[in-house]
C-alpha cells in the first residue's frame, strides 16, 4: 500500500534495443548482447524477464528498436505484444525513456 493507503502500481520497463557494440566481438549488430546467451543456455533478455516476473508479472514492458521487434517477440511469447513498442530509429538512452514514458502515458490514461 502507498503512504496515502492507495495501492502501488509497479511496471518495469525494459530497453533491448542495443546495438551490440559493449560485448563485442560476441555481440554484433545483427546478434546484440539482449539475445546472447552466455550463461544457463538463456539470453540476457530472457534472464531480466524472469527475475523481474515475481515482482511484477503482469506491467512488464519492452521497448527495442524496430530492427529487433520480430527477435523479441520469438525470444518472450508470452508477452503481450502490445507491451512490446519499437522505437522508428536508434538514438540512444534519452530518445528510448521518453518514448516508453509517451507509450505508456497513452495506455494508462486513456
Amino acid at each position: 500500500m502507498g503512504i496515502d493507503g492507495g495501492v502501488f502500481l509497479l511496471y518495469a520497463l525494459i530497453m533491448a534495443g542495443g546495438k551490440g557494440e559493449r560485448l563485442f566481438p560476441l555481440s554484433r549488430e545483427e546478434r546484440p548482447k539482449q539475445f546472447l546467451k552466455l550463461m544457463n543456455d538463456k539470453s540476457f533478455l530472457r534472464m531480466a524477464i524472469e527475475r523481474i516476473k515475481p515482482l511484477i508479472n503482469e506491467n512488464i514492458y519492452l521497448i527495442t528498436n524496430k530492427r529487433y521487434i520480430q527477435q523479441i517477440y520469438s525470444e518472450l511469447p508470452e508477452i503481450n505484444k502490445e507491451k512490446i513498442f519499437s522505437e522508428p530509429l536508434n538514438k540512444e538512452t534519452p530518445l528510448c525513456t521518453l518514448l516508453i514514458i509517451l507509450f505508456l502515458g497513452l495506455i494508462l490514461y486513456r
